[in-house]
Parts: structure tokens; C-alpha cells; sequence
């Protein structure tokens, strides 16, 4: 049986709102590519992900560092108020190993889902990263999604709070199942994000992908 593969090997180092008017699907006029196309030796390969309603609400355990869990919270609320009908909700948990996303400080120990650095703009310097394992067979994800963020300066330093901030929102974003980095630098989902909050882009693409079945399951609980 292959080893687990990561979505990292896929990708190079790079690195949410309209609302459904009805909860039919979304228009995708407004929403980016959020799907992860994969050239496999047998053709094309479309990942794409959403947590289903069985597995809310996400349960996030989160180093205590940084005023870290705080950031973690207010990324949650924001991607939960893009949604109209609760498709997504999330809850801080104090058990690391029931969680199904873990959020640490730090760099990825093997570069990562994606890779952000946040270098100009609304904040200084950060990078962030989130890694998807997936089974040998390559259709489900292994639990826990991993979220890294390195400040990449010291505690204290100008800045820091703004900079922890958009990096964990823009990294949750990829947890949720947004796959790919938006064209547009006004939207979070960029590769390197100067605006602090979801766009509408980001919301549309969010609402489109969570509305259309995906390719990729999670290992139960």
C-alpha cells in the first residue's frame, strides 16, 4: 500500500462576502478556482473538499501561543458568517487528539498545503501554511488538518496582532476547503493578502464551493 500523500508535493511555496439568494448553488460569476487540478499519470485529477454537516461543527485545537487561540476563534466567526444556512461552523477544543484541525505556531514541517507571506501591506512579514494529508487511495483526508503560522519576528514587535490575524483567517480558509489562492490581490484568499477581511469574492467562492459535491471525503471520527 503507498504511504499518505500530501498536497504539498503538488504545489510550489506561495502561498471570504454574497451571500446564496435561496440555497440553491451559488452563480460561480463572482467566485475564483478554488479546486485543486492534479496531473496524475492517468490524466487530470480535480481535489476539491467540504466539511459535510455530519462533522459540525470542526473542532480547532490551538497552541496556546501568541494570543493564538483568540485569532483562531475570530477566523472561525468570520468564515461562519459567510454562510446563509450554517454549511459551516467550527469550536475550539482543549483535546488535541479529538481535534479535527490542529493550529500551532510554526513553520510546516514539510512545506505544506501553501505556503503565505504577508510582506507588504496590512501587515508585516508572516507566512502561514496548511497540510492535507491524504489516504494511499488519494480520495480521503486523514485527520488532523495541520494550520502552521510563523510570525517570523518577535513577540511584541509592531504589527504582530494584524499579521497573526489575516494569516490564520487566510489559513482556515484553506481548511475549510478552499484549495487554490484567488488571482486577486483584494481578496484574503490571495497568495500574498494585503486586506484584512473576507471579500466578496472570497464569500462567493466559499458559498460555491460548499454547494457543490465534492471529490474528497474525511476519514470518520
Amino acid at each position: 500500500m503507498r504511504p499518505p500523500r500530501r498536497l504539498g508535493r503538488w504545489v510550489a511555496v506561495g502561498a471570504l462576502l454574497v451571500a446564496c439568494a435561496d440555497i440553491a448553488e451559488p452563480s460561480r460569476g463572482n467566485a475564483y478556482e478554488w479546486r485543486r487540478i492534479v496531473t496524475t499519470g492517468t490524466g487530470v485529477d480535480t481535489l476539491s473538499f467540504h466539511w459535510d454537516a455530519a462533522d459540525l461543527p470542526v473542532r480547532f485545537w490551538v497552541e496556546n501561543s501568541l494570543n493564538l487561540p483568540s485569532h483562531v476563534q475570530q477566523g472561525i466567526e468570520q468564515w461562519e458568517a459567510v454562510f446563509l444556512y450554517g454549511e459551516f461552523s467550527g469550536i475550539l477544543v482543549s483535546d488535541s487528539s479529538a481535534a479535527d484541525v490542529i493550529v500551532r505556531v510554526g513553520i510546516a514541517p514539510k512545506g505544506g498545503f501553501s505556503i503565505t507571506r504577508l510582506a507588504r501591506g496590512m501587515a508585516p512579514e508572516c507566512q502561514g501554511a496548511t497540510d492535507v494529508e491524504l489516504s494511499a487511495a488519494g480520495n480521503q483526508i486523514l485527520r488532523p488538518i495541520r494550520i502552521y503560522v510563523d510570525p517570523r519576528f518577535a513577540p511584541g514587535s509592531p504589527g504582530i496582532d494584524e499579521c497573526m490575524a489575516l494569516t490564520t483567517t487566510h489559513e482556515i480558509g484553506h481548511a475549510l476547503g478552499i484549495f487554490t489562492h484567488s488571482p486577486d490581490p483584494d481578496d484574503l484568499m490571495y497568495a500574498d493578502p494585503v486586506v484584512s477581511a473576507i471579500s466578496r469574492r472570497d464569500r462567493s467562492t466559499a458559498e460555491l464551493a460548499y454547494h457543490t459535491p465534492p471529490t474528497l471525503s474525511i476519514e470518520p471520527r
